[in-house]
């Protein structure tokens, strides 16, 4: 009979991370005062809360059109497939295990899109995520002029330069030799189960290798780049209207600081919600502007439930305006089964 849940190994991620979050949230909230950060939360500036609604639903929008714009010319989705599977993305990233919100967007786009397929759709991420690092440790660069960091953020923005251009510099080679060529030679003659075996990835290869197309237009790669420079102002622009919310004194460079902390957190594995994460890493960030523990810990359990909030908001909007064009549990099962 066919499985109708999670595979073990995403339960056991989905442990992990509450494991994680429980600890996290723990070392962010020990040292503040809980019913006093709850009574910040109620005395808000709710004015500075509109920008931050703007921003989110404008990067919602324009990692939409980022993501559409990495697929191949001749291939490329449809924009309102491209925010149909970007904002499915965020529902499982928030309320589903292992990260599987990215394999659901892919598979989006492969069921209505075979030509590119979920490896070539998976390929289109891969390189959306690239990009997103070099943005972040751009960041972290800016930052360094403007803040003493700890040791071990710098250490770990070493090693991921080094570790995100190796990989840049691999999936650049793919792109450009991805037409099974290698393959080919390896198994001229092949028949049989040995024949179709090598059918079966020469396709992986050429539709993985569709995906890399903005690896290999340059025009493409530096708009995508230009797109992520706005993307992340954004982020950044988010977590400093939540600062002037909460009447926190603290310059513009703690939000982007912030947002580098945060995204370093959330390479580790993460509870539902990313509950934890959000509190550990952006109250340890505004410590180093000074801010007190228990007004970071409010400014970061708001920030955490009204991006839930939000994502689950546009999420059902979206599904409800799809018209049952996406079946979202059968997805998520296929989505497991090729995770």
């Amino acid at each position: 009979m066919e499985s109708r849940t999670l595979p073990g190994r995403q339960w056991m991620y989905m442990a992990t991370g509450v494991f994680f979050g429980g600890v996290f949230f723990y070392l962010a909230a020990r040292n503040a005062n809980l019913s006093e950060a709850l009574a910040l939360i109620y005395t808000i500036d709710a004015f500075w809360i509109m920008p931050f609604t703007v921003i989110w639903l404008f990067n919602v929008l324009l990692r939409s059109f980022r993501w559409q714009y990495m697929f191949p010319d001749e291939s490329r989705p449809s924009f309102r497939h491209a925010l149909d599977g970007f904002v499915l993305s965020k529902v499982g990233n928030i309320f589903l295990p292992g990260r599987l919100g990215e394999v659901l967007r892919a598979g989006v786009i492969g069921r209505f899109y075979p030509r590119v397929g979920l490896s070539g759709s998976l390929a289109t991420v891969v390189v959306e995520k690239i990009l997103d690092s070099f943005a972040i440790l751009a960041m972290l660069g800016v930052a360094l002029f403007f803040a003493p960091l700890p040791d071990w953020i710098t250490q770990a923005g070493t090693w991921l330069i080094v570790g995100f251009s190796f990989l840049l510099l691999v999936l650049w080679g793919i792109s450009r030799t991805g037409s099974g060529a290698t393959l080919e030679s390896i198994l001229p003659n092949a028949n049989g189960l040995v024949l179709r075996i090598k059918t079966f990835l020469l396709g992986l290869i050429v539709k993985f290798s569709s995906g890399l197309h903005t690896l290999r237009a340059a025009h493409h790669f530096t708009f995508s780049v230009f797109l992520t420079v706005i993307i992340w102002a954004g982020e950044s622009a988010m977590l400093f209207a939540l600062i002037k919310a909460f009447s926190i004194s603290a310059p513009f460079t703690a939000a982007v600081v912030g947002m580098v902390f945060l995204c370093i957190g959330g390479m580790l594995p993460t509870a539902p919600g990313f509950v934890g994460t959000y509190q550990l890493f952006i109250v340890a960030a505004l410590q180093i502007f000074g801010v007190p523990e228990t007004d970071a810990f409010a400014l970061s359990l708001f920030m955490n439930l009204y991006v839930i909030f939000l994502v689950a908001t546009t999420g059902a909007l979206v599904f409800m305006a799809a018209g049952g064009m996406i079946n979202v549990r059968q997805l998520v099962l296929d989505s497991v089964k090729k995770a």
